[in-house]
């Protein structure tokens, strides 16, 4: 069966569709977009064919992080496509063993690239996703989630320095020139660059003292692609890495189904 996979992150809505398991590009809305949602959300489903045993709705398949724009989600499925949505950690479990405490407050972003990213790696692992927030979550060999980080994000600490002091200004992050800034702006821009690298290293030598060994490095996230330049001990690159685990995550989900109702 089909899929519509939607990531609704703290500032922006990120979705894909998947036809017969191939991930169409993914594509990403901000906040203030989401007038948008229904057309897109027709287009999808435009982009499946006829589904197994005739079904008349392809599932859309949602983790969110932002209780606002998940209603808004909800609202725009209902009434473009005429169903509910299925959301992880409600109508879908993720089968995935955690060694955490509360893990029904952990964000389900965090589960879900660490889950996909243990598919595919099938050992320790560990997660950086660089979005509004910056987290670095570890999986072991076994499989199983054991934590992480998490920290402001690359624009969240450029604008703390912005509106916490009477003279920085706001930069965008971007790849610095220089290590060495030569005016404030550069400054900012090196310290948040490669801070943001430096607190990656230093976090993942001390996952790899609890592990005992080195876990792969797997960068994902709307900064993924700008942190991957100049870090050079990432092992892969994968900027939606949480839309393959929504896909993933259903598909245990659905074999779940119909072995209770083969059982």
């Amino acid at each position: 069966m089909d899929m519509i996979a939607i990531d609704i992150g703290n500032s922006t809505v990120n979705l894909s569709v998947f036809v017969k398991e191939q991930m169409s590009p993914a594509e990403h809305i901000g906040a203030a977009e989401q007038d948008r949602l229904g057309e897109m959300l027709v287009r999808f489903r435009g982009a499946c064919g006829p589904q197994p045993l005739g079904a008349k709705t392809v599932p859309v398949v949602v983790s969110s992080v932002n209780r606002k724009s998940l209603a808004v989600v909800e609202a725009a499925v209902l009434k473009g496509l005429d169903q509910n949505v299925l959301l992880v950690g409600r109508e879908v479990p993720l089968g995935m063993k955690l060694a955490i405490e509360n893990p029904e407050t952990v964000g389900t972003d965090r589960l879900l690239t660490a889950y996909a990213a243990y598919e595919v790696v099938q050992a320790a692992v560990v997660v950086a996703d660089f979005g509004t927030a910056t987290t670095i979550n570890c999986v072991n060999d076994q499989g199983i989630f054991l934590g992480g980080v998490i920290m402001p994000g690359l624009h969240l600490a450029a604008r703390s320095l912005k509106d916490y002091t009477d003279a920085l200004p706001l930069v965008e992050p971007t790849v610095p020139e220089f290590e060495i800034g030569i005016n404030t702006q550069m400054a900012i821009e090196s310290g948040i660059y490669y801070g943001a690298i430096g607190a990656l290293r230093e976090l993942v030598e001390r996952y790899a003292t609890t592990l005992g060994k080195w876990p792969q490095v797997v960068l994902t996230g709307g900064y993924a692609e700008l942190i991957a330049k100049k870090c050079d001990f990432a092992d892969s690159l994968a900027p939606d890495l949480c839309l393959s685990g929504l896909y993933l995550a259903y598909q245990q989900y659905q074999a779940a189904q119909e072995a209770q109702e083969q059982g």
